[in-house]
């Protein structure tokens, strides 16, 4: 795309989201809008276009651990999850796992190795039981497979909850875009953008959980929102240390 067809959709979708958002979502905004001075980030949006493997390196350990082991078993497939009215899919889950995969990638370049798999680990425990406080606290406990079968039920329709979501993640696309010079896909969008804003949902219905609440609401979804994009623009050694 020509820089000045990429600044109209950046501004047409920064327009949306705080049309919608007011102005809580202005910190979100500017976070995402300031994403492409990140290196890790540009690596990152590259990456994604690519096949997975050639980022992702062998992952196979990562999913037998506990918490992703209790997900593929508490959480449903799309069609399943359709038809029994459930709103986490277990494939909008593990693209979660896999934007943290990528964040690592984004700053390692690292494709093999336990200890990159750790971080991994680790930092999705963190952001579930945290959002946007992550930094802050120490190793949660492991989810049970209850847990999932509860987060699998939190609702996303109240108070314009996901509608925010998806204009964050349109505006992401647009800065991503600016970025790799892509087309923009109005309608599935990029890789990339599609697994931030599935995580930021995953983290948004972790934080309603663990409030006791039966749905998202647009402040669950800023949480979630800052929560990824704080991952996006933090190195690995900064979590380790």
């Amino acid at each position: 795309m020509s820089p000045t067809l990429v600044k109209a959709a950046v501004a047409d979708a920064r327009a949306a989201l705080l049309e919608l958002g007011g102005r809580e979502s202005t910190v979100v905004a500017a976070a995402i809008e300031g994403l492409p001075s990140v290196p890790a980030f540009q690596v990152m949006a590259t990456a994604s276009q690519a096949a997975r493997p050639q980022w992702a390196g062998l992952v196979d350990d990562l999913f037998e651990r506990p918490m992703l082991k209790q997900a593929k078993a508490g959480l449903r497939n799309a069609l399943m999850s359709t038809l029994t009215g459930e709103t986490l899919y277990r494939n909008v889950f593990f693209s979660f796992a896999d934007t943290v995969i990528l964040w690592h990638y984004g700053y390692t370049q690292e494709r093999t190795g336990s200890a990159r798999l750790d971080a991994v680990y680790s930092t999705m425990r963190r952001l579930l039981a945290g959002a946007e406080d992550f930094m802050d606290i120490g190793l949660p406990a492991e989810p049970d497979i209850a847990y999932f079968h509860r987060l699998r039920r939190i609702r996303l329709t109240r108070d314009n909850a996901y509608p925010m979501l998806r204009r964050a993640g349109r505006l992401l696309g647009a800065v991503e875009a600016d970025v790799t010079q892509e087309r923009l896909h109005a309608v599935r969008g990029s890789m990339l953008t599609s697994y931030v804003t599935f995580s930021a949902q995953v983290i948004a219905m972790a934080r309603a959980l663990q409030a006791d609440r039966d749905a998202i609401d647009r402040a669950d979804v800023l949480h979630g929102l800052r929560a990824i994009t704080t991952l996006l623009r933090t190195p690995p050694a900064a979590l380790a240390a």
